[in-house]
């Protein structure tokens, strides 16, 4: 029994008896001819054809419900009548000349557009990728040495649970203390004044959270909270400045070196990657038009956690 590919509506409705009369006369094989392998032609209809590299990655990118299928002969004859039938009708709606409406122009020219922004985002990962590698390295010692300077916190470990208001100014930010300072509700200035839009809703509430978790300077600033019910001064931390209150604590079980090693790693990593970065910035002076920000591209993912 053949397999349909599912999801290709056009290739439901071309009838199969008229496809196998044109597969007679449109299947050309080059064995006489010796290109690269990357350029070898297994099919042609008209000026469309289907080489080897091509077929390989198709048959790749496939659905998994038939990689089995597509591994045996049958498979990838029965594949590779299914995307001759595409070219054919490529084929026919060059020749009907159905690439030069302007509609069809303007569609070629957006994807034109979107895979060079592809292109140059791909690229830059690349580059982002291979300077990370060679700039943040750490050995198993590095790892190891972290563990025992910290001991206490993975002998003991403690989770806190903190509320917090982000606001984008110190004055602000001094502003709500003094507020604070004289009995307001918390929560509801949370509410009220953070732009912090993933916990204002909650009065600012961030759940239980260890070590390692957030930003140097918030954790911190929380960690040196004594009892609970007590607030920071304000706390400067890259995404603005912060008030923080202490709202609960709990005792967790000691963490082995085994137990945590990946965690210390991530976070070795990410301490060498900031101070790597902030040498650097020193070197260069971004100009940024902020008038030409866009307005509606500020709100925040439910699901993120602001200050990581």
């Amino acid at each position: 029994m053949k397999i349909k590919i599912s999801g290709q509506i056009i290739r439901k409705i071309i009838s199969s008896s008229i496809l196998s009369f044109g597969l007679v006369l449109i299947f050309v094989f080059l064995g006489c001819s010796k290109p690269n392998n990357e350029e070898k032609i297994i099919a042609r209809v008209g000026n469309e054809k289907i080489t080897v590299l091509e077929f390989e990655k198709m048959i790749e990118n496939a659905p998994y419900t038939i990689e089995e299928y597509l591994k045996t002969d049958a498979g990838k004859k029965h594949y590779l009548d299914e995307l001759l039938k595409e070219k054919i009708i490529i084929v026919e709606a060059k020749r009907e000349g159905i690439q030069n409406r302007p509609l069809v122009k303007k569609q070629f020219a957006e994807l034109e557009k979107r895979l060079r922004e592809n292109r140059k985002k791909l690229q830059d990962d690349i580059l982002l990728s291979e300077v990370l590698k060679e700039k943040i390295t750490i050995g198993d010692n590095d790892i190891k040495d972290y563990y025992e300077k910290h001991k206490t916190e993975f002998d003991k470990p403690v989770e806190l649970r903190v509320s917090h208001i982000l606001v984008r100014s110190e004055d602000e930010a001094k502003r709500i203390l003094e507020r604070l300072k004289k009995d307001e509700n918390f929560a509801k200035l949370a509410k009220e004044l953070s732009v912090d839009k993933v916990t204002s809703v909650k009065g600012g509430d961030l759940d239980y959270f260890g070590r390692r978790q957030y930003v140097k300077e918030f954790e911190d600033a929380a960690y040196n909270l004594k009892n609970i019910g007590d607030i920071t001064e304000v706390v400067q931390t890259q995404l603005g400045y912060h008030i923080i209150k202490l709202t609960g604590r709990k005792q967790l079980k000691p963490q082995r070196f085994e137990d945590v090693q990946t965690e210390i790693k991530q976070a070795i990593e990410k301490q060498n990657f900031d101070e790597w970065l902030a040498k650097i910035s020193k070197k260069y002076k971004p100009v940024v038009y902020h008038e030409l920000i866009p307005k509606n591209i500020t709100e925040e993912k439910k699901d993120e956690k602001p200050v990581k």
